[in-house]
C-alpha cells in the first residue's frame, strides 16, 4: 500500500513540474534546425520517431533519438528505413519535427 501512495505520489508532482515547463516553454522563440537521418522505428499512437540523425548544426552531435511529430500528415510521410531531411523545432525544453520529406538524393558512391 505504502508503495502504491509512493508512486501515486510521484507521478503527480512529476505532472505538475511537466506542466511548469510547458507554461515556461510557450513565451520562448521556436528555433529551427535542419535534420538529415534514417527512420529507425516509428510509434503510431504516440506519434514518435526514432530517428538515427547526422550532426544537428546549432543544437547537438549526431545520435539516435526519439522525436515527437506533432501534425498527422507529417508523421504519416514517414517509413521505417527511409533516410529523411526535416526540421527540428526547439522551443525550451520541448522539441518535435516537421517538414519532413525523403531524401532523393543519390547514395554516394562505393569504393
Amino acid at each position: 500500500m505504502r508503495t502504491c501512495v509512493t508512486i501515486a505520489l510521484f507521478l503527480l508532482l512529476a505532472g505538475c513540474q511537466q506542466s511548469t515547463v510547458k507554461e515556461e516553454a510557450k513565451d520562448e522563440p521556436v528555433k529551427q534546425y535542419q535534420m538529415h537521418g534514417e527512420v529507425l522505428r516509428l510509434d503510431p499512437q504516440g506519434k514518435i520517431a526514432a530517428i538515427k540523425a547526422g550532426k544537428i548544426e546549432g543544437w547537438m552531435e549526431a545520435m539516435t533519438m526519439e522525436f515527437p511529430v506533432k501534425d498527422q500528415t507529417e508523421f504519416d510521410k514517414l517509413h521505417t528505413g527511409e533516410t529523411i531531411n526535416a526540421t527540428v523545432y526547439v522551443q525550451g525544453n520541448n522539441y518535435w519535427v516537421g517538414g519532413i520529406h525523403e531524401d532523393t538524393s543519390p547514395a554516394p558512391a562505393s569504393k
